[in-house]
């Protein structure tokens, strides 16, 4: 029996396809992005471990983005800090790149 066999009232079914519960991420880009905003170093966390409903509202949403990519304690200080448009949509251009996360056309296509 292995671990994504599940006894039930005495009989083994079957694995499922695939158990979110076990499997482990493999490839994609696990560099830490980070970039330098007003004399401070700021990390970004990846949307890879953050939830994929946060991730789509964010790509249309900057203020959801850095809440949600920003850590925690870092939110309040980036948003306190000014920034022009053009540096903040530069900055979630290249997050998107550097994680191969789809651009807004693409996310709509994708299922909710």
């Amino acid at each position: 029996m292995t671990d994504n066999n599940k006894v039930n009232n005495g009989v083994v079914e079957a694995p499922a396809a695939l158990n979110l519960d076990t499997v482990e991420r493999e490839g994609g880009n696990t560099k830490v992005f980070d970039f330098v905003h007003n004399g401070r170093r700021w990390v970004l966390l990846s949307p890879m471990d953050l939830d994929w409903q946060d991730i789509i509202s964010a790509m249309t949403d900057p203020l959801t983005f850095f809440r949600r990519t920003l850590p925690p304690e870092d939110v309040n200080e980036f948003l306190d800090t000014p920034l022009p448009l053009w540096k903040m949509r530069l900055l979630v251009d290249r997050y998107m790149q550097h994680y191969g996360v789809p651009d807004e056309g693409e996310a709509g296509a994708l299922p909710r």
